[in-house]
């Protein structure tokens, strides 16, 4: 007859008891990795996320000998389901890092939709990797989650130094497994913010987004435009040019705005009170170069200034942008220069107005507007 893991055994008969092994293991692993960081610095600031999962459960692995935890039973299953490692059935580590000299880090969606379901003990293991020499942590899950942040879904922040009685389940006034577990998770966080906001006097709106694909932390409340700093209105811009083309054909429509708005609230939580101020505000071409010309819609303008920064995010684009093209405008990755791809869409646009686009994205020419804002809908 086989005989059980030694952990299982312990974990039937006293959970406490296994946990505090688990807490032995983690520690020690902890203690493994800080002294391999120590001698071999450069080897551990280069680990890709990857790379350090791999690490970590060969460190875990190790770790083993001498507990009650048997080696050939913890496995790396990250990207299939949540956590990245599951011990001996019941236990469970997310790894996390930073290549920034601090111990925060954006962490797992709220929802778990994909646990372990035989997993009930958590650890986190943090591996700070700026700094001189990198280090690591482990703490056990829920202690190290201090606030909520939206990606695409409602998304835990971490923070490995954070004080006893200070994680967000503190805050909020339920425990971990409590949110986890509840079906209504997800209307409690809402509310949380919302009253949060409304003790605290402030004209904001709390908010949370249903697709769970980008590792992006975004505030949980929605704002203004125009509170916006200017950089911010620039990258904005610049990623709603590229992921809805479409709101530059200067053709009338009544809906060529509407997947733009869309997106600036429910992924931004920004809102813009007139979205057609993005592309014609400033009135229309009237003067290239001190030439008179006539009269051309501002959305070319807008192209041309904004041209050589979406040429620069489409030729080297980060992986939030990656994502969220493949999620809003995927024919841009269908092969080929995505940004001829999507210049060659404005293109279409600029010819049926007779306007030579190329042409001024490549001089960047002078101009001169009237005072009458483009009537494209």
């Amino acid at each position: 007859m086989k005989t059980e893991p030694r952990i299982i055994a312990v974990h039937k008969a006293n959970r406490f008891q296994a946990h505090q092994y688990f807490t032995e293991l983690m520690k020690k692993t902890e203690r493994i990795l800080n002294e391999e960081a120590k001698n071999n610095p450069l080897d551990f600031k280069n680990l890709s996320a990857s790379a350090l999962e791999d690490c970590s459960l060969k460190t875990i692995r190790y770790a083993c000998n001498d507990t009650p935890f048997e080696a050939e039973k913890v496995m790396l299953i990250s990207g299939q389901k949540f956590p990245d490692i599951v011990s001996n059935t019941y236990y469970g580590v997310e790894v996390k890092s930073t290549k920034a000299d601090h111990w925060t880090s954006t962490g797992s969606s709220i929802v778990e939709s994909t646990r372990d379901i035989n997993v009930d003990d958590i650890f986190m293991l943090f591996g700070k990797l700026g700094g001189n020499i990198p280090e690591f942590r482990c703490r056990p899950y829920e202690e190290v989650l201090y606030d909520i942040a939206v990606t695409h879904s409602p998304r835990y922040l971490i923070d490995m130094e954070l004080e006893k009685n200070r994680t967000i389940f503190d805050k909020m006034g339920t425990t971990y497994d409590e949110l986890r577990k509840s079906p209504e998770a997800i209307d409690k966080v809402r509310r949380y913010y919302r009253n949060k906001a409304q003790a605290e006097n402030k004209l904001e709106m709390p908010w949370w987004i249903t697709a769970d694909n980008v590792e992006i932390s975004q505030p949980f409340n929605i704002k203004l435009w125009n509170t916006l700093p200017d950089y911010l209105k620039d990258e904005l811009q610049v990623k709603c040019m590229i992921l809805f083309p479409e709101a530059l054909n200067p053709a009338r429509s009544k809906t060529k705005y509407n997947q733009t708005t869309l997106w600036l609230c429910s992924y931004n939580q920004v809102v813009v009170r007139n979205i057609r101020d993005f592309y014609s505000a400033g009135g229309q071409i009237t003067h290239v170069n001190g030439n008179s010309i006539s009269p051309v819609p501002q959305v070319f303008n807008r192209i041309v200034k904004y041209s050589d920064r979406i040429k620069d995010a489409l030729c080297n684009p980060s992986d939030e942008l990656r994502k969220l093209i493949e999620d809003y405008n995927p024919q841009l990755l269908d092969g080929g220069n995505p940004y001829k791809k999507w210049l060659d869409i404005c293109l279409v646009y600029a010819e049926k107005e007779g306007v030579p686009l190329e042409e001024w994205i490549n001089n960047k020419p002078l101009f001169s507007f009237s005072k009458k804002q483009d009537d494209d809908l």
